[in-house]
């Protein structure tokens, strides 16, 4: 597995969604995750570790080393599963035993045109977004290629809300709003500006729903947390953090929660899945704004775009779902039936098998040298 590892700990759980998959069908299947160290936050080693993966670090490559590096972090590799780490695919060239398949995300900008030859490339490339995202033009380039699964959701274990408040100890009476910090992939302004507007939403809703808390997960550092938020006097009672949580524990918190920020796609469709109540707040990446409006236009959650969210408008956001529950159902269920559907993680994951044992026999068969 070649997850992203400039971005959010999203992309971890998405390949470790798959990773389990992959071992429920085949059990002999072996899985080893490779972080490239040139643009890794480190963040999700702790992440990859957390999913029950010791990761091996790709480190920066040069003409020299590139053989030797290739071999010692992919040279095992029936199969290479980048998630938006395409660029890798030239160290192929040092393991030819290797297929590959790629799972891009919506492109920034033109770049999924401009790395049509990579793709060319590649044994696959997986569609993993609900229909309501489109593919975007680029893509016709390598149509042939693309499989579309839907989402990669494996939520049969994760318990209702009412066992998993229980099983977190979150208190009946308590209506939790639940945010993952995940060390501001988008940058601390970015991080600051949703952060202050969350803790000023529910420090007003608290006049009338005084056991509304907020819940913080994936924070490394709460020192550094309370500096982006400007608390001068520390947490208030009412804001509780979470460390890095394996990815098990956070679909509880979510499925647990009276309403879930959705800041990364990730987010977006489990809480959909799980049916909890979305308040979208995307961040600066094509990925997430589009999945995010897209659900907006649906009318599946309330949408705010960077830049257009304060406090106040928050908190009507929040009223709104808290106190008007028939409402907030029909918006759950839609949001829901949006994100369900397709062959999902089970589909890619037939899928990676087939074409490792295709991609086996077309290598061995081939004549050596």
């Amino acid at each position: 597995m070649l997850p992203c590892v400039e971005g959010g700990i999203g992309h971890i759980s998405r390949t470790a969604t798959l990773a389990r998959a992959l071992c429920r069908i085949d059990p002999s299947v072996e899985i080893e995750y490779v972080l490239d160290t040139v643009r890794l936050r480190p963040l999700n080693i702790e992440m990859t570790t957390q999913m029950g993966y010791r990761p091996r670090l790709l480190p920066p490559i040069t003409r020299e080393n590139r053989d030797a590096v290739a071999r010692a972090c992919l040279g095992d590799a029936d199969v290479i599963v980048d998630d938006t780490a395409r660029y890798l695919l030239p160290l192929r060239a040092c393991v030819p035993q290797a297929a590959w398949v790629s799972i891009p995300i919506p492109p920034v900008g033109d770049e999924l045109f401009g790395d049509w030859p990579f793709m060319k490339q590649m044994e696959a490339i997986i569609w993993a977004y609900p229909p309501l995202l489109a593919l975007p033009p680029e893509l016709s380039l390598v149509r042939d290629k693309i499989v579309k699964t839907g989402p990669f959701l494996d939520l049969a274990d994760v318990p209702g809300r009412e066992e998993a408040r229980r099983s977190l100890g979150i208190a009946p009476e308590e209506r939790v709003v639940l945010y993952a910090v995940r060390n501001f992939p988008f940058g601390r302004d970015f991080a600051g500006r949703t952060l202050k507007s969350l803790h000023g939403a529910v420090a007003a809703l608290r006049a009338d729903h005084p056991d509304l808390v907020l819940h913080l997960l994936a924070v490394r550092d709460e020192a550094e947390l309370a500096e982006v938020m400007e608390l001068q006097d520390g947490f208030p009672g009412w804001l509780r953090c979470r460390g890095v949580l394996p990815q098990a524990e956070a679909l509880r918190h979510i499925s647990a929660s009276d309403i879930v920020i959705g800041e990364g796609t990730s987010t977006m469709h489990e809480g959909a899945a799980l049916g909890t109540p979305l308040v979208l707040m995307p961040g600066p990446i094509s990925e997430t704004l589009l999945l995010a409006e897209a659900l907006g236009r649906e009318q599946a959650a309330p949408c705010f775009p960077p830049g257009t969210v304060d406090a106040e408008k928050l908190a009507a956001a929040f009223r709104g779902i808290l106190d008007d529950s028939a409402a907030t159902a029909g918006v759950t269920a839609r949001a829901r039936a949006l994100v369900s559907g397709g062959g999902g993680v089970e589909a890619a994951a037939r899928l990676v098998l087939e074409i490792g044992a295709r991609h086996a026999r077309r290598f061995q068969a081939a004549p050596a040298g």
